[in-house]
């Protein structure tokens, strides 16, 4: 089993989230074709400060993640609050796990009235996360114009109330449309017409783009204090909870869990979608991973 729990384990969350979600189901062999899948690698790096890692070397990953389904309207936020044009399945054709990848696809597809659909997977009541800590996922990033895939962080509990009182953490978000920059953002504020955010981003050069190579996001979280490190080198976002001012609450102290997904379209990628720049459902078979959210490994550890 590829999931590994090596000490402190999860904490329970008791946030149930509401609205439409379904449990992922193994996806079948996929049939032969032309076009052969990026093969992931196995992480092998230092385990002794793992508290736990999923490197999807096994087909199944229920354990840790729950699909949503939907665009939003089940949760009262039609296009999820961002105008967003994806209907979110389970299906394996959106995401499946295919040479050690977890695979994101956002597909030209027809389904409830919607023209695309995609993933978006979710840790919440199974895996929970808080400092002080660090977690790091590698990942290489689909390329097209539309799409939007992120990494990020929502609370398990609404302590301080609704969004964005008790926080959201992205740790990363990319606009399909240039694969050289990345960013990081937290997002707070006591209700959403006083909705804050603050965040950084770093430019790569075209050699090492987004698309073409995998990278490495950490997030360094410590109590009041929060880092965004890319590749180990680059800080794309720092900061503490003195630099800013928090009307009452510093949401950021508290439990989260972790989702993935990438959106299509929606008001960060500019609401204009190239159809061209996503696969058919049609001919998923020969869909290259340029087009794919690929995520090899997600490992959390103590600091």
């Amino acid at each position: 089993m590829n999931i590994r729990f090596i000490f402190l384990i999860l904490l329970v969350s008791s946030c149930g989230g509401g609205g439409s979600s379904a449990i992922l189901v193994p996806p079948e062999e996929p049939p032969s074709s032309p076009y052969q899948a990026y093969v992931c690698e196995n992480y092998d790096g230092p385990m002794e400060n793992i508290i736990w890692i999923d490197d999807f070397m096994d087909l199944v990953y229920t354990n840790n993640w729950t699909a949503i389904i939907g665009n939003g309207a089940e949760y009262g936020i039609p296009g999820w609050g961002n105008n967003e044009s994806q209907y979110y399945t389970e299906s394996p054709n959106n995401s499946n796990i295919i040479n050690g990848c977890l695979r994101i696809t956002p597909l030209n597809d027809s389904i409830n009235g919607f023209n695309y659909t995609s993933a978006k997977l979710v840790t919440e009541n199974k895996v929970d996360f808080t400092h002080p800590g660090k977690i790091t996922v590698r990942f290489r990033s689909p390329q097209g114009v539309g799409m939007w895939p992120a990494i990020w962080m929502m609370p398990s509990e609404s302590i301080y109330g609704g969004w964005p009182a008790s926080g959201e953490i992205d740790l990363v978000e990319i606009r399909g449309n240039n694969m050289q920059e990345i960013l990081s953002t937290i997002h707070f504020g006591s209700d959403p017409s006083n909705h804050k955010f603050l965040g950084g981003s770093h430019t790569l050069a075209q050699s090492e783009n987004l698309n073409e190579l995998f990278h490495e996001l950490s997030f360094i979280w410590e109590e009041n204090y929060m880092k965004f490190v890319l590749n180990e080198q680059h800080i794309v976002f720092e900061i503490n909870s003195s630099q800013i001012g928090f009307d009452e609450n510093y949401p950021f102290n508290e439990v989260f869990y972790l989702i993935m997904n990438v959106a299509v379209g929606g008001n960060f990628v500019g609401n204009y979608i190239d159809n061209n720049d996503l696969c058919s459902v049609d001919d998923i078979i020969n869909c290259p991973d340029s087009k794919r959210f690929l995520i090899d490994w997600i490992k959390y550890e103590t600091l």
